[in-house]
């Protein structure tokens, strides 16, 4: 299935212009793409998924044995 697609018009400095094209041109690739590929670097991945939960990022971020009892997450980070 191919994703739908919407033109967007965009207003930047000159400079910018000319430093995506450059890049762009470096890499191989359009414009459009470079600035696609930009964009999904700096979107949270799964925003636009109806049931994306933000929390489940965060999930396995704790070393192994590591519990959540009240007071050892501050023993792990200030070592009391």
């Amino acid at each position: 299935m191919i994703a739908a697609v919407k033109a967007v018009t965009i207003t930047i400095p000159e400079e910018l212009d000319a430093e995506a094209a450059a890049e762009a041109r470096r890499l191989g690739i359009s414009k459009s793409e470079l600035i696609r590929r930009g964009l999904a670097a700096v979107l949270p991945a799964g925003r636009l998924d109806a049931g994306a939960d933000p929390w489940s990022d965060l999930a396995g971020f704790g070393g192994e044995g590591l519990s959540v009892e009240p007071g050892e997450i501050d023993a792990v980070v200030y070592g009391s």
